[in-house]
């Protein structure tokens, strides 16, 4: 007997006692209310090529409202099913239950804060031992494959991560088969109705569903989570690989278009003198491309890769702000939105998506290789104590300063006058000589490592004339 199975007896047991009270009769004194953990909230289910993430909080209280809740481990299950006209969706059950395979058992802990101002008690049950734990996992006949085994704090994001095998694939038939022989009996005895000649729909694909459940330390289930599907079809093929561009402003990142990419079936409208139709048969959603930053990504057997943006039909993406010296490897998946008649007064974007494997990720180190602009607006002024120079701020981000160089005339080779970079846009060269012409010209460094030097301004030339004024 499954714990669910004990769970509907209890409810059963506990009936008639509710239609006495409900009658006004003396009854005997009710059994003290149940506390369950928290129903856990909607998770999130994505496929990216072989793999799903399951993501979701853990819940962090109990039906009654305290907090922390009483929650000992959390329960993930998987089942893979086939929809048809008749069951076009399974809805979880007992028999869903004992059909679907354990994918995951992660031991539930306190917040730090929490377990901190709890009270040690003699009374009060040991914690179970998480080697105990993992053991019992291992035995577990649900458990037919690999199972994850992590501790999770209440009130944290979780993410289960499944890989697909060809077992995982294979679609499993929920209840006694028996019983959907003989209500296929019952419809094919029913009278038909007749129908337009048209062609049958596609078949439905196969779907893999998740449902997870809390467990309290009194081995009590919390309600199920709501189940969320994953398409298993053949994802689409990846784009060719990834050619980086960029400049100090933004990257640009293009790529090949892959055979299997869908497109709309009319991009453009069309003036036409005809009537305006509607298809029998809706043609299938265009493809999208989906962009990332593998390496601002985690491990992708513990968390799901973070996309860029959203998912776009453009075989090009725009980064904008690059960081120079950081590392960018960025890959493109292809997402479709897989037909289901179940969803089909849902939007695409809420029904059934699919993402194929990753093209391959090309990486660059983003180095600044990109020169300031030319100082402009120089000018020198004679004075009593030489040559000054003034000139406009060249106003860039990454501007480490000014050299002013200074040539004679014929030949005008001309040499630095500073050591250091000018932060200021003013120099004043006091070592000239009267009646010596002078000509000079700035350039702007940036702060890279070495730094970029700018092209020079125009020249200015100027004259001590041996005048004190």
């Amino acid at each position: 007997m499954t714990r669910l199975r004990a769970a509907i007896r209890l409810v059963v047991l506990l009936a008639p006692a509710a239609l006495v009270a409900a009658c006004g009769a003396r009854a005997p004194p009710r059994p003290p209310l149940v506390v369950l953990p928290d129903t856990i909230s909607a998770p999130e289910a994505t496929r990216l090529g072989d793999r799903v993430y399951l993501e979701f909080d853990a819940p962090d209280g109990d039906t009654d409202g305290t907090t922390p809740g009483d929650i000992e481990w959390i329960e993930v299950y998987a089942l893979t099913t086939q929809p048809t006209d008749l069951r076009p969706r399974e809805e979880f059950s007992e028999d869903w239950l004992d059909a679907a395979t354990l994918i995951a058992v992660l031991p539930v802990r306190l917040p730090d804060d929490a377990a901190s101002a709890e009270p040690a008690s003699a009374a009060s049950e040991p914690e179970p031992r998480l080697a105990d734990m993992l053991d019992d996992v291992q035995n577990r006949e649900a458990a037919t494959g690999p199972v994850a085994f992590f501790e999770v704090v209440q009130g944290d994001a979780v993410t289960v991560v499944e890989r697909l095998t060809p077992e995982t694939l294979v679609p499993v038939t929920v209840g006694d088969p028996d019983e959907d022989d003989e209500d296929d009996e019952d419809e094919d005895t029913k009278k038909v109705r007749p129908m337009p000649l048209v062609s049958p729909p596609a078949p439905e694909p196969p779907i893999r569903s998740y449902v997870a459940f809390a467990v309290s330390s009194r081995n009590r289930l919390g309600e199920p989570s709501d189940l969320v599907d994953v398409p298993l079809v053949t994802p689409p093929l990846p784009p060719g690989p990834v050619a980086v561009s960029y400049d100090s402003g933004e990257i640009e990142i293009v790529w090949e278009e892959p055979p299997t990419f869908r497109l709309p079936v009319q991009a453009e409208e069309v003036e036409s003198p005809m009537l305006e139709s509607t298809p029998v048969v809706e043609g299938p959603e265009p493809s999208a491309y989906v962009v990332y930053d593998l390496a601002a990504s985690g491990d992708p057997d513990v968390e799901r890769p973070q996309r860029l943006d959203e998912p776009d039909s453009e075989a090009s993406y725009t980064d904008g702000d690059p960081t120079f010296l950081e590392t960018r490897c960025y890959a493109v998946r292809v997402l479709d939105y897989v037909a289901s008649r179940r969803l089909q007064n849902e939007s695409p974007e809420d029904g059934l998506q699919l993402l194929g494997e990753a093209s391959p990720a090309t990486c660059v180190v983003l180095t600044d290789t990109f020169p300031p602009a030319a100082p402009t607006g120089v000018i020198a002024v004679v004075d009593t104590n030489g040559i000054s120079l003034v000139w406009d701020d060249n106003g860039e981000d990454d501007l480490a300063g000014y050299v002013v160089l200074r040539g004679t005339p014929p030949d005008a080779t001309l040499q630095p006058l500073t050591l250091e970079p000018l932060v200021e846009t003013a120099f004043q060269d006091t070592d000239v000589t009267a009646g010596r012409r002078y000509v000079y010209q700035v350039l702007a460094l940036d702060s890279a490592v070495p730094p970029n030097a700018s092209p020079l301004s125009e020249p200015v030339t100027d004259r001590r004339n041996g005048v004190d004024c």
